[in-house]
């Protein structure tokens, strides 16, 4: 049973790939070293911009460079901050993220699809009755996938509207509290002074280019 899961995982980690090959999804990381001020606002030390798959062989290199930043300034809480992305398009591709949720997406295609082919082979040579036009389970299947494409067909066209977007204004920056967007902002100072004047609570996440931060507002704040 145990083996059987680990197959199911292996096989959805594949698909998952498949589908961002697809998708020609080009996974980089931004990494920044920063301080805070007073006032939240950002102070860069310094930036690396790499290939995603470089980055456990180069991770001692991040160690290294904080420590040599915080013996720098030893007082400022200097941090490190990774910002994964697409190169090809520029969009995030954290795990909530449009791009994601669109190769998790057309990944269930190819898994219902699968599961289809399976089920109709099966059942092709073990049951002498087995009719596909007629079969209750195999129409429950093939409904489901429909609708599977259909989702991916809606959410690859919002794809589109934000890399066009994204590709004619880059300097926009997205507020959200939780998964609810708040409004989009042409300066991170802008979007900061939003969210603490606003009427929400809980964790606020500002998305730019190569850019991101979080940070906590309590109703008592």
């Amino acid at each position: 049973m145990a083996q059987e899961r680990i197959d199911d995982w292996m096989q959805e980690a594949k698909d998952l790939a498949r589908a961002e090959r697809e998708l020609q999804i080009d996974r980089w990381v931004y990494i920044t070293f920063e301080y805070r001020e007073d006032d939240r606002s950002r102070v860069v030390l310094h930036k690396i911009d790499i290939p995603r798959r470089m980055l456990d062989r180069w991770q001692w290199l991040v160690e290294w460079r904080k420590a040599a930043l915080v013996c720098r300034y030893p007082r400022k809480g200097v941090q490190v901050y990774y910002c994964y992305y697409d190169k090809r398009t520029g969009l995030q591709t954290d795990f909530s993220s449009l791009l994601s949720r669109v190769a998790a997406a057309k990944a269930q295609i190819t898994k219902a699809e699968r599961r289809i082919t399976e089920y109709v082979h099966y059942m092709t040579h073990d049951d002498l009755f087995f009719n596909p036009a007629t079969d209750e389970q195999l129409r429950r299947a093939s409904e489901k996938l429909a609708q599977k494409r259909a989702n991916y067909a809606d959410l690859y066209a919002l794809l589109r509207r934000e890399v066009e977007k994204h590709r004619a204004n880059p300097g926009i920056y997205k507020l959200f509290v939780g998964f609810d967007k708040l409004g989009e902002f042409g300066s991170i100072w802008e979007a900061k002074r939003y969210a603490d004047n606003c009427d929400r609570y809980g964790t606020f996440n500002l998305i730019g280019d190569r850019y991101r931060d979080s940070w906590y507002k309590s109703e008592n704040a």
